[in-house]
Order: C-alpha cells, then structure tokens, then sequence
C-alpha cells in the first residue's frame, strides 16, 4: 500500500518537471488540435442513433443508405445496382439448398469486379443531390473521417470498398473458419466443418428478412449479421445506447463540471481480463485501485472504465463493468463520476473508444486526461512500439501526444481520428 501511495505521489512531483514541456502546455499546441479538430468535418452536435447497433457501427454507410429513402429510390433505379441485387436475392435463396459452409460464402461474398461496379455506379450517383445530403451526414457523423480530406466520390467509394470488405471478412471468419487478428478470442464458435453448423447457417438463411426490393448489399449484409447471431458475437451492441444506460448518470452530470478545477480532464483505467472465470481479475482490481486513488486525490471529475468482453473467450463479463461495481462498493465513487467503455478488446481500442466518448460526450479534448495502468503497461503506451501497433491495426494513432509521468501513469490528449468505425473489427468496429 505504501509503495502504491508512493508511486501516486511521483505523479505530482512529475508534474512539475513536465512544466517544461512544450508539448504538452504551449498555447500552440492546445490550438494546433482545435484546429485539427474544426478541420475534420466532424460536427459535435451530430448525434449517433443506432436502430441496430451491431450493424449500424459496422456498416454505418450501409444503414445510411437504408434510412435516407431518396438515396435508397436512387440506389433501387440504378440498373447496374439493380441487376446485382437481383444475383445476391437469387444467392440468398439458392444458399438455403447449400451442402457446405464454402457454398455460403461462394453465393453471397462480394468478388472484386462486384465491389468496382458498384464503386463506379457511385461516381455518377453522388453529384445527386440527395447523395450530396448524404455525404454531408457521412462527413458530420465523424465515422468516416479517415477519408476527410478527400472528395465526396472518394470518400463514398472508400467507405462503400470498407463496407463491402468488412462483409467479405464477416463471410471469412464466421462462415469458412478462418482465423481473425486475434484468434483466441474472436474466432468462430462452432467447427465449421460439421453437420450442425451447416444446419445453424440454413436455420438462419431460412430467418433472414428483406424487403420486397433489397438494395444490392442486403442480402449479403443479412447473412453476415445472422453470422454474428450465430456465434452469439453481439458485443459491439450489447449495451447501446450507453448514454440512456450504463453511462446515463454521468453523462447527466458532465455538464455541470467545471473543468478548471482539475488538472486532468479525466482518468482512464486499461482494463485487465482474467484468464479464468473470475469477474475481475487482480491486475484489473489494481489498476481501479490506481484510478479510484487519483480520483479521491481529485486529479479528475471522472473516471473512464474500460474493457470488453475479451478474456476468457465468449466469457459473461465485461471488464469495464466489473470495475466499474467494484469502485463503486469498495471506494463509494458515484455512479455520476464514472463511464465506462464496455467495448474495448486491446490497448489500441482502450484509447480509441476512450477518445470517442470524449469527443460524442462534448468532454473538453484540448485538456489533458491521465491514464492508469500497471507499470510496464504503462511504459509500453508510451513507447514507438505502440505507436506502430495501432498504426498497423487501426491505420492511425489514437492521441496527440502521450507522456509517461510515473511508473503507473500517463497523460495524454485524444485524437478526433478515434471517432473512424472500422469494419474490419466486427466486435468492436
């Protein structure tokens, strides 16, 4: 206990050395990322509602399209659309007589020439007006804001190639078998070489529900989301919308904050599954001992939670919330001073859905927030190696900038890049 208090208390004498440095407290710097954050077409005042969440922050292009009924008239008219539409409601049906799961995927993936027709479709499409209106929300909503810089036929193509690529991968694990980025805890739940899985796919063929006119995509979105129900693998939904549930409270308080009277905006804890059935694992009880700590010292209004559920494969429970009850029981921290990311599976995505709360909850991200962690953890976020891990795995790097302070904490600044969904991470997008 001692050592833990001691290794807290570096933080304030840290703090102090750090007043040297211009990257984190010049003027110039808090302006450089107003700006960044201004020039990224991001409106703050957009607002995400989610119909279906799982498929909505997958494929939020995709629902889009479904919801803008002038955009859906355009994509229905286009005949080149309209005669791909017809060959994947044809595939649908032909896939429920399917002998193996490789047949599944044959009739409904999208092969390359496919996925060009409708990219070169859209090139005459989005000087519409209606798809105008479109691109407009696509750009607002900050989910495709890898793609700001680029012009609005870019942006549509790039984000239609994600979308279809991110069913294809759907079709790849969930169908096939074949291994995700992270095998052991995203794979496929079933063998898919046996007669019961093939059995489950026609079930769900048999479940699948379009309209009378589907648009080209939905026959084959409609199966790679019954793959997800298949393999119960509906965590990137589970607990949506977070600000009318598990984040109500706090999020209802933040507006009464005054930020001025903390020096961190908030405290981030990195969550730590356990490898057994426990609900909370020692290294996670830790770090929110860490955090609950700072935040009685008043470093921050609030704490940040975060972790999915990730470990042990399919367990029940979700890190952030098992930390989140055990703050709350053991320290007596409110409820209203706590969110939670119920989503993040990896470090990389501890910081990037952070960052997202940040900027969708209106909390300042020009002030610096404090992450806490165990000490070589800590070191490693700081370090060039994960800066490369999350520019290989997510295409870009989820801070401004990140400085360790002590051997159990760092601050940092988010990065408005966070708020891109990736459909390539189809737990967690």
């Amino acid at each position: 206990m001692m050592l833990r208090h001691l290794l807290l208390a570096l933080i304030l004498l840290t703090n102090t050395s750090l007043a040297q440095n211009p990257g984190f407290h010049s003027s110039g710097f808090a302006f450089a990322q107003r700006a960044a954050l201004d020039s990224s077409g991001f409106d703050r005042s957009y607002k995400l509602t989610f119909r279906n969440a799982v498929q909505d922050k997958n494929f939020y292009l995709l629902s889009l399209f479904q919801q803008n009924p002038p955009a859906r008239k355009l994509l229905r008219e286009n005949k080149a659309l309209e005669r791909l539409a017809s060959d994947k409601l044809q595939a649908l049906k032909m896939a429920a007589q399917c002998n193996d799961v490789g047949c599944f995927d044959r009739a409904l993936r999208f092969s390359g020439p496919e996925i060009n027709t409708v990219a070169n479709e859209f090139e005459g499409l989005v000087t519409h007006p209606e798809f105008k209106k479109l691109t407009v929300d696509m750009r607002r909503s900050g989910a495709f804001i890898k793609y700001n810089r680029q012009s609005d036929p870019e942006m549509l193509i790039a984000a239609w190639k994600d979308a279809a690529n991110g069913m294809n991968r759907l079709l790849s694990v969930y169908c096939l078998g074949n291994d995700p980025t992270y095998k052991d805890i995203d794979k496929v739940s079933f063998d898919v070489s046996s007669e019961a899985y093939r059995k489950l796919l026609k079930v769900k063929i048999a479940e699948t529900k379009l309209s009378k006119d589907p648009l080209f995509f939905e026959p084959t979105l409609s199966f790679a989301l019954k793959l997800l129900e298949a393999n119960r693998r509906d965590e990137a939904g589970r607990y949506e919308p977070l600000e009318a549930g598990e984040n109500k409270a706090a999020v209802q308080n933040l507006k009464k904050i005054r930020w001025s009277d903390y020096p961190y905006s908030f405290i981030l804890v990195l969550g730590s599954g356990p490898a057994d059935s426990a609900r909370i694992s020692k290294i996670g009880a830790q770090r929110a001992d860490q955090a609950a700590q700072l935040f009685l010292e008043h470093k921050a209004p609030f704490i940040i939670l975060s972790g999915g559920h990730a470990h042990p494969m399919q367990t029940p429970f979700c890190e952030a919330i098992e930390m989140k009850k055990y703050v709350m029981e053991k320290y007596k921290i409110p409820e209203q001073s706590i969110l939670i990311d119920p989503y993040a599976r990896h470090t990389t995505t501890n910081f990037r859905n952070a960052a997202r709360l940040v900027f969708r909850y209106g909390i300042p991200a020009d002030r610096k927030a404090l992450v806490t962690s165990s000490a070589d953890h800590i070191t490693y976020t700081a370090k060039e190696d994960f800066r490369s891990r999350c520019l290989k795995e997510l295409g870009y790097f989820p801070l401004e900038s990140i400085t360790q302070i002590s051997p159990i904490a760092a601050e940092f600044k988010p990065s408005v890049a966070s708020l891109f969904f990736d459909a390539n991470d189809p737990l967690d997008p």
